[in-house]
């Protein structure tokens, strides 16, 4: 059976600690929401209250979610540490429901340009043999042509002595965050990078931005300016 709002579980998962930017997961973003609050409206438009988490360990995302009548997890330590892999933190709100779900829609608060459409669009995609959707961006250049250093201090490229046409390089993209949904009997194997049925979800670059810093944060919220002015 195909991914739905029936069988899938929305997943948020926002930890309080923050070294790049701090507190960015709970304080207010361009327009007045926090990150967490826009990726939770999002999720409202495709799923109902009780198929949507919000993992965390920071009491304020703890109101902030329960504001929304939606499903908390009150993440424990170990799971909210630098260390902490995001495959635990999965798994564990995964072991927390009471009827097992066969998907798991992963939405982080950190991609603030996540559209109710790329939602729509990735459960469509999905096929039945599918083991995950990963949303994914066209790379600023191809990696085919990256530079890398060599023990005598030169740069030179990763394949010498070929030389190729840009059109004639399979496509590559970068990973963004945005959105990834997995199928639950292959999360419990392995880690999703180890899938072997991964279909990309193509979204164009800007949206495709992720807050790590300060730098980034600025850059979303100018965005978002851009955006509001254009409506």
């Amino acid at each position: 059976m195909k991914p739905n709002n029936s069988n899938t579980i929305a997943l948020i998962p926002a930890r309080a600690g923050s070294k790049g930017v701090p507190q960015k997961n709970s304080k207010s973003f361009a327009n007045g929401k926090s990150l967490v609050e826009r990726a939770i409206e999002i999720a409202l438009t495709y799923f109902p209250k009780n198929k949507i988490i919000l993992s965390t360990d920071d009491q304020e995302l703890l109101t902030q979610g329960d504001a929304f009548g939606i499903n908390l997890i009150n993440r424990e330590p170990h799971l909210a540490s630098d260390t902490a892999g995001m495959l635990e933190v999965m798994l564990d709100a995964i072991d927390k429901q009471e009827n097992q779900p066969e998907y798991l829609l992963l939405l982080q608060p950190t991609s603030p340009f996540r559209t109710a459409k790329n939602i729509e669009d990735a459960f469509e995609l999905f096929q039945e043999n599918d083991d995950a959707i990963v949303a994914v961006n066209e790379p600023a250049g191809h990696p085919f042509y990256t530079l890398f250093q060599e023990e005598n201090g030169y740069i030179s490229k990763f394949q010498k002595n070929q030389v190729v046409r840009r059109q004639d390089l399979p496509p590559m993209y970068d990973v963004n965050g945005l959105l990834y949904l997995f199928k639950i009997s292959e999360l419990k194997k392995h880690s999703w990078v180890e899938c072997e049925k991964i279909r990309p979800l193509i979204i164009p670059k800007w949206q495709a931005l992720d807050i790590d810093t300060e730098e980034d944060w600025w850059l979303a919220e100018l965005i978002q300016r851009g955006i509001d002015s254009s409506l």
